[in-house]
């Protein structure tokens, strides 16, 4: 095996191991073994799962039939996902969830029927760090998503976006700026809340 596929792999487990610590940060369950079987009974999670599995082992036959179970998961739940992903994603719904980009780093937050993609023409989108993209939202073309950003439902992005934003609308513009803990204050994942901190 390459160094370079050995450097994927460990990118890959080390994703797998943030999916799940940031799906028990906001699980209501208290034991492990309840939380990882809420992980496995929801089906977007199980597709990300074998997605990841997929990605990380190195036993062909073995490989093939869990890139065969992402396939089927991902025709169940119309999740399409292409690497680079970074760890900690969460998709609280599964329905028709594309995700084309050059690039994702960690921590997303997306809901369903949302398309991060290439036009084809100039490109794919980089996203950064904890991004919440909203339902209906389409980012597409080669653009940059900074760090912190709430992309609002139903928002088309076909500009750059700064880090700690807060954009809507079609075309999607800068509605104001927000701190790095808004995205996990509105999601409640990966941040203990202290009572009176959301209104």
């Amino acid at each position: 095996m390459s160094g370079s596929a050995r450097r994927i792999r460990r990118r890959e487990l080390a994703n797998l191991r943030r999916d799940f610590a940031r799906f028990s940060s906001g699980c209501f369950e208290q034991s492990r073994f309840a939380r990882l079987r809420a992980y496995w009974c929801a089906p977007q999670y199980r597709t990300l799962l074998f997605y990841r599995l997929w990605r990380i082992l190195n036993i062909p036959g073995l490989r093939r039939l869990l890139f065969f179970c992402y396939q089927h998961g991902s025709r169940r739940t119309g999740i399409e996902l292409t690497p680079p992903l970074g760890g900690g994603l969460i998709m609280p719904h599964w329905g028709r969830i594309l995700i084309d980009a050059e690039s994702v780093g960690n921590d997303l937050y997306v809901l369903h029927n949302v398309t991060v993609g290439t036009d084809y023409d100039t490109g794919r989108p980089v996203i950064g760090n904890d991004v919440f993209i909203g339902t209906g939202a389409i980012v597409i073309g080669n653009v940059r998503i900074g760090d912190h950003v709430v992309i609002a439902a139903a928002s088309l992005v076909r500009e750059d976006i700064p880090s700690c934003s807060l954009v809507a609308g079609n075309p999607a513009r800068i509605i104001r700026s927000i701190t790095p803990d808004h995205v996990r204050l509105m999601t409640h994942y990966g941040l203990v809340l202290n009572p009176g901190e959301v209104g």
